[in-house]
């Protein structure tokens, strides 16, 4: 693993970034959530680090809490952009910062690290989907934006392994790891729902009955792609033989990071 940051400017990004709106404010909305779920995370490695003796197990937390920092970052500076067309969105965010601060207060170590290892199982997939299965809708999409996922991503695929073996240090089991993943599909997938409703609500208010109707087809074949990508990936999250570690690397994200420089 290596902590990269490849400092990208979004002056004069758009919301529409991506020539199907749908797609791009989904995504948006993905994006609002992880200078909440990354800064808990980093919180949660941190407390583990604390307990575990493991000489590399420590470094890679180390590792792996360099890279989710950098990540929220660049999507912090990306979000600011959203809220003078989306007042609603610091409201929504709010509530998702406040959820992580009462998990930390309120429950064990061992439930919030599980949780972590079921929000780093959905990035595999959502990975795997990016880099694997939308070149489409890519095609025409603000470069800039298609780094900063692409980078993101490909580094969430290559720190996959590290809640999961905090998690396994920590003592926790099949029924843990479960209850975890669960727990953070569930909630973040409310709040991404929210998010985009919101972000695609707010578009709405101005289209006519035709450019209407075609939104909301948009939206729906977008959510039965990814459904339809992400429900037997999901399955085998569920199985007791899940295992991150041999998961083969997306295509093309092993090249996009070898063409980031880490920080001199």
């Amino acid at each position: 693993m290596i902590a990269r940051n490849p400092r990208i400017s979004f002056e004069d990004a758009l919301p529409h970034w991506a020539p199907n709106h749908a797609f791009a404010q989904i995504t948006n909305a993905g994006s609002t959530s992880l200078p909440y779920v990354e800064t808990y995370l980093n919180k949660v490695m941190a407390r583990a680090a604390l307990t575990i003796t493991d000489a590399q197990l420590r470094a890679d937390i180390a590792l792996f809490s360099a890279q989710e920092g950098n990540h929220y970052r660049q999507h912090r500076l990306y979000n600011r952009l959203l809220y003078e067309r989306y007042p609603g969105l610091p409201e929504l965010e709010a509530r998702l910062g406040a959820d992580y601060e009462r998990m930390l207060a309120d429950e064990s170590l061992l439930a919030n690290a599980a949780y972590c290892e079921g929000f780093e199982s959905l990035g595999i997939i959502h990975a795997e989907f990016f880099f694997e299965r939308i070149p489409d809708l890519l095609e025409g999409a603000d470069p800039r934006l298609v780094k900063l996922w692409g980078w993101h991503l490909a580094e969430e695929f290559e720190h996959r392994r590290v809640c999961y073996e905090v998690l396994r240090a920590l003592g926790g089991g099949y029924r843990v790891r479960l209850r975890g993943f669960l727990r953070a599909l569930r909630h973040l997938g409310a709040y991404g729902k929210a998010v985009s409703d919101q972000l695609l609500g707010v578009d709405r208010r101005g289209m006519n009955a035709v450019q209407l109707a075609q939104s909301r087809r948009l939206e729906r074949r977008y959510r039965r792609r990814f459904l339809r990508f992400a429900l037997p990936r999901l399955l085998y999250v569920l199985s007791p033989g899940y295992d991150p570690r041999g998961r083969r690397a997306p295509r093309g994200a092993e090249q996009l990071l070898a063409g980031i420089r880490p920080p001199a």
